[in-house]
């Protein structure tokens, strides 16, 4: 090192530059580490922030998970509903067709009951004819009864009348008889 005395000041004056930026230098470090802990203190409150959203994400997923879990229960309700629906339409239509095979079996048994009403008022005309010819051949019978009643009497009359006259017919050939051969 080469010391004059102009050399002195010149040396000063660098060592006040250099002392100078140093004092920058150290100046700019401490704004430097000012942003620093500043940039720290911002990271950590988006960390926190970060760590609030995550718990609020983590809280969404929940909640999004108990409605997914709901709305599954809700798809199996519904699902059991349609097939519970299901199950009540083909019951439906099983009592339509029921109903409908019952109404057609009332039409024939109306038609049925229609013919047998029929035949029961033919019955009824025929026994009614019946009777009066049942009444037509008692009055007959009744009628040729007297009729027969008293020709069998006549018939019996003469019958007494011929055992009586027979009876005293023989009576006469007894007589007489007797009379030739005594």
């Amino acid at each position: 090192m080469v010391v004059c005395k102009g050399g002195e000041n010149m040396s000063a004056q660098v060592l006040e530059k250099i002392l100078s930026i140093v004092t920058d230098i150290q100046k700019e470090l401490q704004d430097v580490r000012e942003e620093q802990r500043a940039i720290r203190e911002e990271q950590m409150a988006i960390r926190e922030e970060q760590m609030a959203i995550r718990e609020e994400q983590k809280t969404f997923r929940e909640e999004i998970n108990s409605l997914r879990e709901e709305m599954n229960a809700f798809r199996k309700e519904q699902q059991f509903i349609r097939e519970e629906q299901q199950a009540l339409k083909n019951g439906q239509k099983e009592l339509y067709d029921l109903m409908n095979a019952l109404l057609h079996r009332q039409e024939e048994t109306d038609a049925k009951l229609e013919a047998l009403t029929m035949d029961v008022h033919h019955m009824r005309g025929e026994m009614t004819a019946m009777k009066q010819e049942i009444h037509a051949l008692n009055e007959k019978i009744d009628s040729h009864y007297e009729q027969f009643n008293e020709r069998l009497n006549n018939l019996q009359l003469d019958v007494d009348f011929t055992v009586h006259k027979t009876t005293m017919t023989e009576r006469e050939l007894f007589k007489m008889r007797n009379r030739l051969f005594s």
